[in-house]
């Protein structure tokens, strides 16, 4: 004997349907909150880690931007400091700097940059950036009324790093809300 087992659509599933999806809908716009502020914290803590370990010397600190839909940073500075400069950022090169908000020079380039041609470093380790060897490309600039020596600044990428976290972190932190939001149904 053959048996048949069916589900029938009837006429009031299809309201039902419709009125669970337009109560979803509603409330679309506050998921998506929720969601933006979770990937937001998971940022902004990167930031707060990469800045924390950086030692820029500059005379206005690096801030942090928390703004309704963006985080950021932001400061006289914080352009070298996120994508480096001269000898040591090209060492380890921002992987974005080519598409950075403004066109960048290349790491060791523009007019003030010199050549120790001296047999000997220079600034040897008083206090001013620490010794310059011969042959080596170098420039200068004032801090706290002092000649500081440099061969440039890693690049710190604390955007670059809070970015990657937030891609890592977001199909998790999306399938929880969703998930926690679909169960509150």
């Amino acid at each position: 004997m053959k048996m048949k087992f069916r589900i029938e659509f009837k006429k009031t599933t299809i309201p039902e349907l419709k009125k669970r999806y337009e109560d979803i809908s509603k409330n679309v716009d506050k998921l998506e909150q929720v969601i933006i502020e979770d990937l937001k914290k998971v940022g902004l803590q990167e930031i707060s880690d990469s800045l924390s370990g950086s030692s820029f010397e500059a005379s206005e600190p690096i801030s942090i931007i928390d703004e309704e839909r963006s985080i950021g940073i932001k400061g006289t500075q914080a352009l070298y400091d996120e994508y480096g400069t001269g000898t040591i950022g090209g060492l380890n090169p921002h992987p974005e700097k080519g598409s950075a908000p403004i066109a960048l020079d290349d790491y060791n380039s523009g007019k003030t940059i010199r050549m120790n041609k001296t047999k000997d470093s220079i600034a040897k380790n008083d206090g001013t950036g620490g010794d310059i060897p011969p042959n080596t490309l170098y420039w200068t600039y004032k801090f706290e009324g002092k000649k500081i020596y440099t061969q440039g600044r890693p690049a710190g990428m604390h955007i670059y790093k809070a970015k990657t976290k937030i891609k890592n972190q977001m199909d998790k932190i999306i399938k929880k809300r969703v998930g926690e939001y679909l169960l509150k149904r």
